[in-house]
């Protein structure tokens, strides 16, 4: 990637800071541009790199810390800053957070016993606004749309299905792939179209559909439109 990537860390142990800092500082294309202590420094501190014109494209966010924690600073962040980027980076191997986690608009999520190039690939995937998880973190997710949904109402009586409704069938088509884990490319070699028609109609399904991201996306096809 030729453009620099701008990442932040948040993280409540300094040591860990420290050590994801020099780690990132080591790799060509990549700057650390901050550190934050908790949800409350990060939101301050994001701020004040937006007021200097710099902000971060991608944040390293941990989940439990002091005064605000790292699914609330996601939200508020995403609430705010929709276009910043942010992998969650913990120690806390649940389902229930990792849901919470990919709900409230974070692009990955990973263990902090990842391997480097993990957590290369997944802050690199985050800056072009791509889901990169970790293999077993991805088997939980996609276990999860897995599971049997509960019939769903009639469409009248279902706004969600209205929203479904406003899609053109090759968005549904597109959105039926992403469920499945597709990539851009994947989908594209399997409907015959290009890329970027691809990155188009995802556009045009999150706008319908007021997602913020695929990994919502594919949540939300699991629930409302994959029988």
């Amino acid at each position: 990637m030729s453009q620099q990537v701008r990442v932040m860390i948040v993280d409540d142990q300094t040591l860990l800071r420290e050590g994801f800092r020099k780690l990132l500082e080591l790799e060509q294309g990549i700057e650390v541009v901050g550190m934050a202590g908790d949800g409350e420094e990060a939101l301050a501190l994001v701020e004040r790199l937006y007021a200097n014109q710099a902000p971060p494209d991608v944040i390293l966010m941990d989940i439990r810390m002091p005064r605000l924690d790292g699914i609330s600073a996601i939200q508020a962040l995403k609430a705010r800053w929709s276009e910043i980027h942010i992998v969650i980076l913990t120690t806390f191997d649940d389902d229930n957070l990792i849901y919470a986690g990919l709900r409230a608009g974070a692009l990955g999520y990973l263990l902090k016993d990842c391997s480097a190039e993990q957590l290369i690939n997944a802050i690199r995937a985050a800056a072009r606004g791509e889901v990169l998880l970790q293999p077993h973190i991805a088997g939980k997710v996609f276990a999860g749309l897995a599971q049997p949904t509960p019939p769903r109402p009639a469409p009248s009586s279902s706004p969600a299905m209205a929203y479904v409704e406003e899609l053109t069938e090759r968005e549904r088509d597109i959105l039926k792939l992403v469920a499945k884990g597709a990539s851009n490319r994947e989908i594209g070699e399997t409907l015959f179209i290009t890329e970027g028609t691809v990155k188009n109609h995802m556009s045009s399904i999150l706008s319908k559909l007021g997602l913020r991201d695929r990994t919502q996306a594919a949540l939300y096809a699991r629930e409302h439109l994959i029988s």
